[in-house]
């Protein structure tokens, strides 16, 4: 096999490793990092984004809504969970100063923020208005 035809095969084994990752349901929320949060926002048209931290009262009050909201709307969103110690980079790209912030993100563009623990229904309204 010369190298352009190995490079070809490598190509589409990528593609198709994309395509399979798109068709995924999640139901449950996924860990991001600094390293994965790209290609997790622009591979998928509609993500919400959970900027959280483990010492944080008001994250661990509104990770039962995330958890929820993952499986509620399980094939038609990706829910991502950024620890803020974790992925400074990332918390600090998108200039987040409170936790926990909620964003959405709409084919890899920022739609929206929610600051705080808010209710189910609150963050249930932001994300229908995308769908």
């Amino acid at each position: 096999m010369d190298e352009l035809e190995k490079i070809r095969q490598k190509k589409l084994k990528e593609l198709s490793g994309q395509k399979e990752r798109k068709e995924k349901n999640f139901n449950a929320p996924v860990k991001g990092s600094d390293d994965n949060f790209d290609e997790m926002i622009n591979s998928n048209p509609l993500v919400l984004v959970d900027f959280w931290a483990e010492w944080c009262g008001p994250c661990k009050m509104i990770a039962p809504v995330i958890d929820a909201l993952a499986k509620d709307y399980a094939g038609k969103i990706l829910v991502l969970k950024i620890n803020v110690d974790e992925c400074p980079q990332t918390a600090s790209r998108f200039g987040i100063m409170s936790i926990p912030t909620v964003s959405i993100f709409k084919d890899g563009k920022i739609a929206d923020n929610i600051v705080g623990a808010v209710p189910k229904t609150v963050l249930e309204s932001k994300l229908n208005k995308y769908l």
